[in-house]
């Protein structure tokens, strides 16, 4: 099975330069605990095909924009609320995680799991073979599929807990 399958294609964004206070919002309103950081554009509805605006509606996606990092609720509270900086100045790009992992949108499920396992994270961003952002998947994701995948992960991740990883 392919990532391409099960991933999330609905990917919010928050541009670099946006401050905390905006990207805290726009988490609580799409009810999500991170999300990726682009420069160089922004988030913009694009149209897609009839049939699919009908079943998801419109699908957030950023327009010539590289991915630079991911921004969980976590950063918020640790890295700017326990520091005291000011949400409403202090820019996502000020507290975000730069380094992040990533799967192509063809890859089997299985490696997608081993890169979970080995960069030790719940979540990776997933990529076209043009180097596109087009979803995330997430742990969860592979669990509903093939819980055997997700537990060995899993396992590799709560072992880690306390050693580095990296940031999604």
């Amino acid at each position: 099975m392919q990532v391409r399958e099960i991933m999330a294609r609905l990917v919010h964004t928050i541009r670099a330069e946006a401050s905390l206070e905006q990207a805290s919002c726009h988490m609580r309103d799409e009810n999500i605990g991170f999300l990726p950081v682009v420069e160089e554009g922004g988030l913009v509805k694009m149209h897609t095909s009839r049939d699919i605006i009908e079943n998801i509606g419109f699908l957030p996606a950023v327009e010539e924009a590289a991915l630079v990092g991911v921004l969980t609720d976590r950063d918020i509270v640790v890295r700017a609320i326990a520091s005291r900086k000011d949400p409403r100045t202090t820019p996502v790009s000020e507290i975000m995680t730069q380094r992040f992992a990533v799967c192509y949108e063809d890859d089997d499920i299985s490696e997608a799991a081993a890169v979970m396992e080995q960069k030790r994270v719940r979540r990776l961003f997933v990529l076209n073979r043009e180097g596109h952002t087009v979803g995330v998947l997430s742990l969860d994701d592979i669990s509903a599929v093939d819980t055997r995948l997700s537990g060995e992960a899993l396992r590799a991740i709560n072992e880690s807990m306390g050693s580095e990883s990296i940031g999604i």
